[in-house]
């Protein structure tokens, strides 16, 4: 059944200027009546409604026109535009998990928070911190220690990732764990197979490490618990 143009954008549910433009285009055809008017068959019409399916999943008209000739695969399109578009919503989620962060705390050092290059100058400052502070410790207590921000990572996460990296830039707070760190190890060196009950001193000793535990460190600790989605961890007993 042939169309006029005003009956084709109906049943395709677009504009009359739009089935114009898509002709002028080469995506639709049709033929001329003796007065020169276009008419368009169920063919056309079928093409219309792919179209507007397609545009409104913000496909671009090159990309439609190598659809509807073949060149392309439906199939092929909508799985390059599925890949493109989830990049898309996780960079939206970092974007509104960040602009959170400094709707709580606009502050201008919190804006470096932007920038992609800040974060991976952040991961370099938290590995050096972990290399120069636990110097001797077992490898899978670095793990352990090291917080990893997730690609989607929320706002509570990135605030946390923030507040590291600025505790790990405090040279005071690094002395107190290094100092921390070599005062375990040299209980480590000590301990028998039942120190608590050999040796009372070990334990008086144990008990006044902990005792002189920079607070920072635990707080630390539950930072990189958020960052990296774990349990908060307990707290250190006096």
């Amino acid at each position: 059944m042939d169309h006029s143009i005003g009956a084709a954008a109906r049943l395709a549910g677009v504009s009359v200027k739009a089935v114009r433009h898509y002709s002028d285009l080469g995506l639709l055809t049709s033929r001329r009546t003796a007065a020169g008017h276009r008419r368009y068959d169920d063919t056309a019409v079928a093409r219309l409604r792919l179209i507007r399916t397609l545009r409104a999943l913000d496909l671009d008209l090159p990309t439609i026109g190598a659809v509807l000739r073949d060149e392309r695969s439906l199939a092929d399109v909508a799985a390059t535009h599925a890949e493109a578009l989830a990049i898309q919503i996780q960079t939206l989620r970092r974007q509104h998990a960040l602009l959170t962060v400094l709707a709580r705390h606009p502050e201008p050092k919190d804006l470096d928070l932007m920038t992609e290059q800040s974060e991976q100058d952040r991961r370099a400052l938290i590995a050096d911190f972990l290399s120069a502070t636990l110097r001797g410790v077992d490898q899978a207590i670095h793990q352990n220690l090291t917080p990893v921000l997730p690609e989607d990572a929320d706002a509570s996460q990135l605030a946390a990732w923030s507040e590291i990296t600025r505790l790990v830039s405090d040279d005071e707070f690094r002395t107190s764990v290094r100092r921390l760190a070599t005062g375990y190890q040299a209980l480590a060196s000590q301990r028998t197979d039942d120190p608590l009950r050999a040796d009372p001193a070990y334990r008086g000793r144990l008990i006044a490490l902990r005792r002189a535990v920079d607070p920072r460190w635990e707080r630390y600790l539950e930072l990189v618990a958020v960052v990296n989605g774990w349990a908060a961890p307990s707290r250190i007993a006096g």
